[in-house]
């Protein structure tokens, strides 16, 4: 199942849908927040609470459990979520909640408990999600098939191993084309680190004297360790017969950066001649 955004709202697969409309009128719970990220010494434990509101005039019943997820290609953010502790990143089995089944009066709260328990030899960041669902009316039987709509939210988990993060990029397959009077740049990113990275990068061309020619803004990747995501931007610019600097800088939502230069031999025309990866 694909999703696009942080904070999760899926129509669960287990049902077959009874009405579309059914689910765009239900008014779902709400959580105090779309993801957790920790970071904990290994071999160590913390504990939080997470509150939900039902907005609603009618009492909800919920289940609660755990899953694994990663990011799919183009790695823009889109999870394949799977069974719980199936994944090398995972995490799910090391965190445990109370109350796992439980309902909210109409425009009443509830909240949640948890503990994550870090083991001893964690190195890197690891990865979960909490789903919070909610069965849209009891399913009815029909040929053997249980028929319902179920709904559920889901609250991702990040979990650092303190002391032990390395986030780091690797860049390749640079390329710089001309198509009419935009520059377009793309580059292969590469996760050769421990952790999640979440880079939301730009480059600039820039000349000898420091004067910029063109510069742009590449697309957000969202990546775990050994992901390989693509980037690619468009910018107006004109290049004299030269050696230009593009410079491609990536902060990490998470925190850090990493900068990357090469040099680029434009020829008397115009045209891109080579492109020189400095070490």
């Amino acid at each position: 199942m694909k999703l696009r955004r942080i904070s999760l709202f899926l129509i669960s697969g287990i049902y077959i849908f009874s009405s579309i409309n059914s689910i765009l009128a239900h008014e779902v719970i709400h959580l105090d927040q779309a993801k957790i990220r920790l970071s904990i010494s290994p071999g160590e434990k913390k504990t939080g609470q997470i509150r939900i509101t039902n907005p609603s005039n009618q009492t909800k019943e919920i289940r609660v459990y755990l899953e694994d997820w990663y990011y799919l290609p183009p790695f823009d953010g889109s999870k394949e979520f799977r069974p719980l502790g199936t994944l090398p990143n995972s995490c799910s089995t090391w965190i445990s909640f109370f109350p796992s089944v439980f309902k909210i009066p109409p425009l009443e709260r509830q909240t949640l408990s948890y503990t994550v328990d870090v083991p001893e030899n964690a190195e890197g960041s690891y990865h979960s999600v909490l789903f919070f669902e909610e069965l849209l009316g009891k399913p009815e039987l029909k040929e053997g098939i249980g028929v319902g709509v179920a709904v559920r939210i889901g609250l991702l988990f990040y979990i650092e191993s303190q002391g032990r993060i390395l986030r780091k990029l690797k860049l390749e397959e640079i390329s710089v084309e001309r198509e009419g009077d935009l520059l377009e740049v793309k580059a292969d990113l590469i996760n050769i680190g421990n952790a999640d990275v979440t880079a939301k990068g730009n480059f600039h061309i820039i000349d000898k004297k420091g004067i910029v020619y063109a510069r742009g803004e590449f697309n957000d990747i969202y990546t775990l360790p050994k992901d390989r995501a693509k980037i690619s931007s468009k910018s107006k610019g004109t290049l004299k017969k030269d050696i230009y600097d593009l410079v491609i800088t990536l902060p990490f939502e998470e925190g850090g950066v990493e900068v990357f230069e090469v040099k680029i031999d434009i020829d008397s025309k115009g045209k891109i001649i080579k492109i020189l990866t400095e070490s």
